[in-house]
């Protein structure tokens, strides 16, 4: 259903990760540029009756849902962000240069700040996180809640996946301005040095999902969820088309609790999941 990365797609063989299959993935940051990433409240956006329902899978979603979700679309794709508290905007690190700034608008209003991309990313592609620090508290309704705790995760447990990304297996369609959901299984969770949740199932990521979350949901009623990781990867199989297998950045590893952890200390930043007794999380 939903991404893959958003700019100048390179084909890696995943013998390097331990995979079967391919991977798709891109660096979305010039060389020796810091530009300003734009994003805009996917709350604003409208469900129109018209678009296409599906997303590899997946269904249109309702934009009132999402006040902690913001996008980006530019002339190569598009990438996801979302508030995990007043000044702290999670995304994919290759969806923001190292140190570039980031600008979301909002109700008429611009907020900015700076990113930093975890210390690992360099090396390991599946530490595919970002932290933007914001100047001024961002306000919305209801910041989204990071998991802290890898024991929610386990083997064929549903998660709700969401994006902007084509609507093909070929990568074509999509990146529309409707944002889409829809639920696929967890079938392999991180082990020893990597930080992939792999996803299995009709809904599935594509190009245009970069830096989007993925849910849990913590009910039955499924009114109560959790971030449990930011779009990172997605299957290509030998044929050109795009598999079913998605690879997420888990938030609860040991390496990303580190660099979120680190990242709120060193800022004295505030983050739903991560600070005790914080207003207004999910």
């Amino acid at each position: 259903m939903l991404i893959g990365r958003t700019s100048l797609v390179l084909v890696i063989s995943i013998a390097s990760l331990g995979l079967n299959s391919q991977v798709t993935c891109a660096q979305h940051n010039p060389a020796n540029q810091t530009p300003t990433v734009s994003f805009y409240p996917i709350s604003e956006l409208t469900k129109p009756p018209g678009a296409q329902v599906t997303l590899r899978g997946a269904r249109l979603a309702n934009p009132k849902d999402w006040p902690a979700s913001f996008f980006s679309i530019h002339p190569d794709g598009s990438c996801t962000s979302t508030l995990v508290g007043p000044r702290a905007l999670l995304t994919a690190a290759h969806c923001t240069p190292n140190k570039a700034r980031v600008a979301l608008q909002l109700g008429g209003a611009i907020y900015r700040g700076a990113c930093v991309q975890s210390d690992l990313y360099a090396s390991h592609d599946d530490a595919d996180w970002a932290m933007c620090l914001m100047e001024s508290d961002v306000p919305v309704s209801q910041y989204e809640t990071v998991n802290t705790d890898a024991t929610r995760l386990k083997s064929n447990v549903e998660l709700l996946l969401t994006g902007f990304g084509c609507t093909q297996q070929n990568g074509t369609g999509g990146n529309d301005g409707n944002y889409r959901i829809g639920e696929a299984n967890i079938s392999a969770l991180p082990s020893g040095t990597s930080n992939y949740i792999t996803t299995a199932g009709e809904v599935a990521l594509c190009f245009g999902d970069s830096g989007g979350p993925a849910f849990l949901f913590l009910d039955d009623a499924k009114t109560k969820r959790i971030q449990v990781s930011v779009n990172s990867q997605v299957q290509k199989l030998a044929n050109g088309t795009l598999g079913n297998n998605s690879y997420l950045s888990s938030l609860s590893t040991s390496a990303a609790l580190a660099f979120i952890k680190g990242w709120s200390s060193a800022n004295h930043i505030n983050i739903c999941g991560v600070t005790p007794n914080m207003e207004h999380c999910h």
